[in-house]
């Protein structure tokens, strides 16, 4: 008789017989799974590392192929029990996708759905475990909070629990209230407190945790999970996309099974290819593997005709709206050009000699080289927004001050402040005045936390807010002052207002369209992810028609700003095709202080050596 137990964290396969298994070559096994062999006691250990539900599927499958009987624990048959649950439920959700499910007319939910979003939802409801693939400012929080109500409704479900980055959190508190009338009982999963909130579970109703919570508190989490009905949702879930080693995936995969429904949702789910859907896919069907085996769906992802056939595996499973179908105003775009002021002229002119005389010196260390290349377009692109940048130590892209060799360009950085003020400086000043006292409320969008503080001092007679990564996220780190509050009195503000703020802090999950119409760029950098996520914080759906975006982008004339807006506008023009498509595959991270992606970035360090010779040869003619 074969028995199988899970105890102490093991999965454990006695074999008396020890002549049904061929255990050594695993011949029997459409996986290869590891495990530990105690030959004395005829068992076999399989560790958690190889996910149970696989493991038992496995060997459960071949038992019964083989017409083997055996026992299995309480535990063992419970995930059992739940395989053929998920089973049954995926051969519905196949059965269902030609059915004609409707939205019902919900008298708890008052939010008005767009065409597209019921369609969305009545996917979902299709589906059962579904993803929203639909692109940034589409109203997928709003889709997801229907899909929960029918659910709840029809008692599937009675919680709801988000895991996703931080700045999620206030949105879908926010947008609860906009669907439901009234904002549902939340609690925050974050710090020491969280445990109370486990403990008191009955008595809220939206949980929100960051990923890596969900991988600390995976225990708690499925606990919370038997004890009540819960639709979880991933939100951003290409964070998950770690196909092999990712704590983050591995934590919710293991979660999910204990959930009665699972949702994901992303614009970018592939921002580096086919192995990024894996983990996300995996986690809405955890025992079914729509993907397959890990390894066997690796092998497949650099095929060009197996790309073709996962494409058509997974579009049912998924649903996605494309910006066009938004039918959004059209925004419009000022470029202004300015020239430098002398002395930053001047410092400009040195670092570009600088960046061209030293091409020979480069080193020969990949790493070191593309360190070398990112600390010369920041240097370039510091001089051309606010040279006093270069005598600080730039914690956004992790760039010390640049270093005292005893020339006078370092005496002429250190004493600039004195001298000039930055000619974009001064624009975008005049221009935030100007469309204040128009009564407006406006964005300005600049990479350096110095030139936000710099900008506060010559901007403390107006109305201001700031948001930076140094300032606390939420109330749980400071309740005095910290991101939320100030994107929450920017946005409900009765008197023209401005929020100053970086995009690395402030590019996703934030919707100002409702209050801003203006957006300034002081400066950018190369990394197009960023700036796309920043563009659609203020162009998003629930615009009229009438309602205008203005983007005024400012740009020193002869410098990386030219390069970075040529680069800029083809990056965009690229991932607005990849947005259109179907399922977009391309690059939208937006974590972490690189520039872009490497290949990217040798590509716009060519581009700015090229730009910078043109540059030095037009200023000596």
């Amino acid at each position: 008789m074969i028995k199988l137990e899970i105890r102490n964290g093991d999965l454990i396969v006695e074999d008396d017989s020890k002549e049904i298994f061929n255990w050594q070559n695993r011949a029997f096994f459409n996986i290869s799974l590891e495990f530990e062999v105690d030959e004395d006691n005829n068992r076999y250990f399989f560790t958690e590392k190889n996910k149970f539900q696989d493991s038992i599927r496995e060997i459960v499958s071949y038992l019964n192929e083989n017409e083997v009987e055996f026992t299995p624990d309480e535990k063992v048959a419970q995930l059992i029990a739940s395989i053929q649950q998920q089973e049954a439920e995926f051969s519905q959700a196949k059965e269902n996708l030609n059915a004609n499910i409707s939205l019902q007319k919900s008298t708890s939910f008052q939010r008005e759905l767009k065409p597209y979003q019921i369609k969305g939802v009545e996917h979902f409801l299709k589906i059962k475990h579904g993803a929203n693939f639909s692109v940034p400012g589409s109203g997928k929080t709003t889709m997801v909070y229907a899909y929960y109500d029918e659910l709840k409704r029809q008692g599937i479900v009675d919680k709801i629990f988000v895991v996703g980055p931080f700045s999620s959190f206030s949105p879908w508190e926010e947008e609860s209230e906009k669907c439901f009338g009234h904002k549902i009982n939340s609690a925050r999963l974050v710090g020491g407190r969280r445990q109370s909130y486990y403990l008191q579970s009955s008595q809220y109703e939206l949980f929100l945790c960051h990923y890596q919570t969900a991988a600390n508190d995976k225990d708690e989490i499925i606990e919370l999970c038997k004890r009540h009905k819960v639709l979880l949702v991933i939100d951003e879930s290409h964070y998950i996309k770690r196909f092999a080693g990712g704590v983050w995936a591995d934590a919710l995969l293991t979660i999910a099974p204990n959930a009665k429904r699972r949702v994901i949702l992303s614009g970018t789910p592939m921002p580096n290819g086919y192995m990024d859907l894996w983990s996300q896919m995996t986690f809405l069907w955890p025992s079914k593997q729509v993907l397959g085996e890990r390894n066997a769906y690796k092998n497949r992802c650099d095929d060009v005709a197996q790309q073709e056939e996962i494409k058509k595996e997974i579009r049912p499973f998924f649903y996605r709206v494309k910006k066009s179908d938004l039918k959004l105003p059209k925004p419009k775009t000022n470029k202004t050009f300015y020239e430098l002021k002398p002395i930053q002229a001047q410092i400009y002119h040195a670092l570009s000699i600088r960046l061209i005389t030293e091409l020979k010196l480069q080193p020969d260390d990949r790493q070191k080289l593309k360190q070398w290349r990112k600390a010369k377009m920041v240097r370039l692109l510091q001089a051309a927004s606010n040279p006093t940048l270069l005598n600080r130590y730039s914690q956004e892209f992790e760039i010390p001050p640049l270093s005292a060799d005893g020339t006078s360009l370092i005496e002429l950085i250190e004493k600039y402040p004195k001298f000039e003020m930055p000619t974009k400086f001064e624009v975008a000043i005049d221009l935030t005045k100007k469309l204040m006292s128009e009564g407006k409320k406006v964005l300005l969008w600049t990479t350096f936390i110095h030139n936000i503080d710099m900008l506060r001092e010559r901007l403390k007679d107006l109305k201001y807010f700031t948001i930076h990564g140094a300032i606390p996220r939420d109330d749980n780190e400071n309740e005095i002052f910290n991101r939320e509050k100030e994107i929450r009195e920017f946005k409900t503000s009765k008197e023209p207002c401005l929020l100053i703020a970086n995009p690395a802090a402030c590019a996703e999950s934030i919707s100002l369209h409702k209050a801003c119409h203006d957006a300034i760029y002081l400066d950018r950098t190369f990394n197009c992810g960023q700036f796309i996520q920043s563009l659609d914080r203020i162009h998003r759906i629930g615009l009229e028609q009438n309602e205008i975006v203005n983007y005024h982008i400012l740009l020193a004339k002869n410098t990386i700003d030219e390069t970075i807006d040529n680069r800029l506008d083809a990056k965009h023009e690229t991932m607005i095709r990849v947005l259109e498509d179907e399922i977009p595959i391309g690059e939208l991270d937006i974590e972490g202080p690189e520039l872009e992606n490497e290949d990217e970035e040798a590509a716009d360090f060519e581009a700015t050596v090229k730009d910078t010779q043109k540059f030095l040869k037009t200023k000596k003619n």
